[in-house]
C-alpha cells in the first residue's frame, strides 16, 4: 500500500540464481572444508592426549604417594597451581572423558566431508546445469532441427541435474547442521552436554526427515517433467458420421497440402482453430484424445466463410506436414508442459520453498535459455504455414481469414461473458445470438493488425506481420472484404459440414451454461461463506496496555530499589551523612516512581474503554468521529514493529473521517487517501490474529454486497 510499505531491494534475477546455484553450493564447500580442519584437530588433540595423560596420572600419583601436601602446575607455565590430589583428581576425570570425546570427534569427521561433497555436489549439478543450458540454447538458434534435438537432450537430463542440486544441497545442509550440534559436546560438556546433545539431536532428527520427505516428494515431481498433462480443452469431439463433409473437407485440404490427417476434431466454443499433438482432454468427459487433434471454433464456422475456412484449415494443417510435424509432436507440448510442470511445482512448494528453490531457479533459467529460439522459429513455422496455406487457397484467403477472425473476436466474446454473466436469461443457442450481433456488418478489422491469434500452447506473429510477409497489400478494399456481412451462403457452411449443425451448436451452449451455473453457485458458496465467518453482533477489541503496565511498574520499582539502596548503603556509596543529597536523590526517585506509576494509571483507565468496533458494516473507532464503511475501503495492511498499526486505503469515491483530538499516532492522510490507526496491541490477539479478523470483516462486506447485487 502506498506510503506504508517499504521497498524492498530487488537483486537481478541472474545474480540471484548465481548465488543459489554457485555461491550457496561453494560456501557448503568453504563450510566443509573448515569443519574438516577442525575435526582433524580435534581427533589429533585426543588421539595424542590418549597417549599423554596415562602418563602424566602416572607421574602425578607418584608424586603425591611421596608428598601428599605438594602443590604442581598444570596447563604449561602459564597454568593453574593447584594440590596434587586436586591434579590427579582433574587427569583422571580427563581420561574418563576422553574416550567419549575421540568418538565424538570420529562422527564429526565423515559429518564434514558430507557437508564439502553435497555442496561439492550442488555446485558441480548447477554449474553443468547453467552451461548445458547456454550452449543447448546456442545450438538451438541455428535451425527448427537442431532446436528439437537441443532440447531433447537437455530435457532428458533436466530431472537428473535437478535432483542432484536438491539432493547435494540436503545432504550439505544435514551434514553441517549435524557436525555444528555433535560440537556441541565440547561446550561445556562437564556440566550440560546431555541437554544440549538431547535438543539438538531432536531438532536436527525432524530437519533431516523433513529434507527427506521434501527429497522425495521433489525427487518424484521433478521426474514427473517427462510426462506431459493433457490439454483440458472445452469442446465436443465429432466423428465421421456426425460431420461427414467437415472430415471430407479436411481430407482435401490434407491431400493438397501434402499433410497428415488429423486423429481427431474437436469442435469448441472458447478457444481458436489450432492442431496440435499433446493429448486432449475435453472438458467434462474423461477421455484423453492421443494423437493429432484439430480444433474448429464453432462460433466461427457459420461467419468466417468457405474460402477463409480453407484458408484457416490449411494453414493449421500445415504444421502436420514435413520438420512440423517433429516440432508439433516433440517440442511444442513438452516445452509447454515443463512450463507448466515447473510453475506448478514453484506454487506447492509451502513451507519447503528453500530446499526446492536452487533446483526451481535451475529449471527456470532452462526453460528461458530456449526463449529467443523458441520465439524465432515459432515466427518462423507461422510464417511458412501461412504461405503454404495462400498457395492452395490464394493470395489473399489466409490475410482475409486473419481480418475477419479479428473483427469477430469482439462480437463473440461479448456473447459468452454475457450469457456466463446471467446463464439462466442466456438462449439455447449462442451461435444464433452471435450472429444476430453481426448481422449489420462487422467493425473495422484495422484495429486488430497489432493483435495475435490466440493458441493454448504456443503464440503467433502479430496479425499485421503475417499480412506484410505475404505480400498482400493492406487497403480498403482487403478491409472492406473482411468486414463484410455475413452472406447466406457463409451460415449455411456449417449445415454442410454436420449432420445436425443446430444440435451441435445447442448441446454446446447447453454444456457452457452448465458450466457457468455451476461457477455461479461455488461462487455463491464462497461469498455466503464469507459472510458468515463474520458474527452478526459487534466485535469490540480493547487496547492491550498489560505491557506498558508491567513495564511503569518495574521502572517504578528500580526507582524504590534505587532510592533504598542509596538509604542504606548510602555510607558504601560515598553520600556519608549528607541528608540533602539523599533527599534530592529521593525527590528524583519520588518523581520517577509517580510519573510511571501515573502513566500506567492512565494506561490501564484508557485501556478500560474500547479501542475500536467491528460490525458488519463498518470499523467505528475512538479515535475517529464517523465510522469507516467496510465497502470503502480498497486495502488493508497490519504492521507490528513498535507499535500495531491498521493502515486503512480508501476508495478515491469514499469520503475521509475526521480524527477526533490531536495523536502523533492516528493519522488521517488526505493525499494518499489512507487512514492509520495505532495502539499498543489488541488485548487477547496477536498482530497476525487482528489482521486476519479485519480481513475478514473487509471480505465479508463485499461477499454481501455482491449477494447483494446479484
Amino acid at each position: 500500500m502506498a506510503g506504508t510499505v517499504r521497498r524492498a531491494i530487488r537483486f537481478p534475477l541472474w545474480l540471484v540464481r548465481v548465488i543459489w546455484l554457485l555461491i550457496l553450493p561453494l560456501s557448503f564447500v568453504a563450510l566443509g572444508i573448515w569443519q574438516e580442519q577442525r575435526a582433524a584437530a580435534t581427533l589429533d588433540e585426543y588421539r595424542q592426549a590418549g597417549q599423554e595423560l596415562p602418563q602424566v596420572l602416572a607421574q602425578l600419583q607418584q608424586m603425591e604417594a611421596k608428598t601428599p601436601s605438594a602443590f604442581v602446575t598444570m596447563g604449561g607455565p602459564d597454568g593453574r597451581r593447584m594440590p596434587v590430589s586436586m591434579a590427579v583428581a582433574g587427569v583422571r576425570r580427563a581420561i574418563d572423558t576422553m574416550e567419549e570425546g575421540a568418538e565424538v570427534s570420529r562422527i564429526r569427521y565423515p559429518l564434514s566431508w558430507g557437508t564439502m561433497t553435497g555442496g561439492l555436489l550442488a555446485f558441480l549439478a548447477g554449474l553443468s546445469g547453467l552451461l548445458a543450458a547456454r550452449v543447448s540454447a546456442l545450438r538451438a538458434r541455428r535451425s527448427r532441427e537442431a532446436l528439437i534435438r537441443s532440447f531433447d537432450r537437455l530435457r532428458r537430463g533436466l530431472p537428473f541435474a535437478l535432483a542432484a542440486v536438491l539432493v547435494g544441497l540436503s545432504i550439505a545442509s544435514v551434514s553441517a547442521s549435524l557436525f555444528e550440534a555433535a560440537s556441541l559436546w565440547f561446550w561445556d560438556h562437564l556440566s550440560t552436554s546431555s541437554v544440549k546433545l538431547f535438543a539438538a539431536a531432536v531438532m536436527l532428527a525432524g530437519l533431516a526427515a523433513y529434507s527427506a520427505v521434501m527429497a522425495v516428494i521433489a525427487m518424484r515431481r521433478v521426474f514427473d517433467l517427462y510426462t506431459v498433462e493433457p490439454l483440458d480443452i472445452r469442446g465436443l469431439v465429432v466423428s465421421r458420421d456426425e460431420a461427414p463433409g467437415l472430415w471430407r473437407f479436411v481430407e482435401d485440404l490434407a491431400t493438397r497440402h501434402e499433410a497428415l490427417m488429423p486423429d481427431s476434431i474437436l469442435i469448441g466454443l472458447t478457444e481458436g482453430f489450432f492442431v496440435t499433438e499433446a493429448p486432449v482432454r475435453p472438458l467434462g468427459g474423461e477421455r484423453v484424445l492421443s494423437g493429432r487433434t484439430l480444433h474448429l471454433p464453432a462460433p466461427c464456422l457459420p461467419l468466417i466463410g468457405e474460402t477463409e475456412l480453407a484458408a484457416v484449415i490449411g494453414h493449421e494443417l500445415a504444421h502436420f506436414s514435413g520438420g512440423d510435424t517433429t516440432y508439433s509432436r516433440r517440442f511444442a507440448p513438452i516445452h509447454a508442459g515443463l512450463w507448466r510442470t515447473l510453475t506448478a511445482l514453484g506454487e506447492r512448494t509451502g513451507t519447503g520453498g528453500f530446499m526446492l528453490a536452487p533446483a526451481l531457479h535451475l529449471g527456470f533459467h532452462t526453460l528461458e535459455s530456449f526463449d529467443l529460439s523458441v520465439a524465432q522459429h515459432r515466427r518462423q513455422r507461422e510464417l511458412e504455414a501461412d504461405r503454404r496455406a495462400s498457395l492452395v487457397s490464394g493470395p489473399e484467403s489466409v490475410p482475409l481469414a486473419l481480418l475477419r477472425n479479428a473483427a469477430l473476436a469482439p462480437a463473440i466474446f461479448e456473447t459468452l461473458n454475457d450469457a456466463f454473466s446471467a446463464p439462466d436469461t442466456a438462449g439455447p443457442d449462442m451461435m444464433a445470438e452471435i450472429l444476430r450481433r453481426v448481422e449489420d456488418g462487422l467493425p473495422n478489422p484495422a484495429a486488430h493488425l497489432d493483435e495475435c491469434q490466440p493458441h493454448p500452447t504456443d503464440s503467433h506473429p502479430r496479425t499485421a506481420l503475417r499480412i506484410s510477409t505475404l505480400g498482400v497489400q493492406l487497403d480498403e478494399r482487403l478491409l472492406a472484404r473482411a468486414a463484410r456481412t455475413p452472406t447466406a451462403e457463409d451460415t449455411s457452411l456449417p449445415h454442410r459440414l454436420f449432420t445436425d449443425w443446430s444440435g451441435l451448436c445447442h448441446a454446446l451452449t447447453a454444456a457452457y451454461l452448465d458450466e457457468a451455473r455451476q461457477a455461479h453457485r461455488l461462487n455463491r458458496e464462497e461469498l455466503e461463506a464469507a459472510v458468515a465467518a463474520v458474527p452478526a453482533e459487534h466485535t469490540v477489541l480493547y487496547e492491550n496496555g498489560r505491557p506498558m503496565i508491567w513495564a511503569m511498574a518495574f521502572i517504578a520499582a528500580l526507582f524504590a530499589a534505587f532510592t533504598i539502596g542509596t538509604t542504606v548503603f548510602g555510607r558504601e556509596l560515598g553520600l556519608g551523612t549528607d541528608q540533602g543529597t539523599k533527599a534530592f536523590i529521593g525527590a528524583v526517585a519520588g518523581v520517577g516512581i509517580c510519573m510511571a506509576l501515573g502513566y500506567a494509571a492512565w494506561v490501564r483507565h484508557k485501556t478500560k474503554a474500547p479501542l475500536m468496533t467491528l460490525t458488519p458494516d463498518a470499523l467505528i473507532s475512538a479515535r475517529l468521529r464517523e465510522p469507516v464503511a467496510w465497502t470503502d475501503v480498497g486495502g488493508m495492511q497490519v504492521s507490528a514493529a513498535r507499535r500495531l498499526a491498521l493502515v486503512l486505503a480508501l476508495h478515491e469515491e469514499a469520503p475521509l473521517p475526521n480524527r477526533i483530538g490531536f495523536s502523533i499516532y492516528n493519522k488521517v492522510n488526505r493525499r494518499e487517501r489512507t487512514v492509520v490507526l495505532e495502539a499498543m496491541g489488541i488485548r487477547g490477539m496477536k498482530a497476525a490474529e487482528f489482521e486476519a479478523l479485519v480481513s475478514r470483516y473487509l471480505t465479508a462486506a463485499y461477499a454481501r454486497r455482491r449477494l447483494a447485487g446479484d
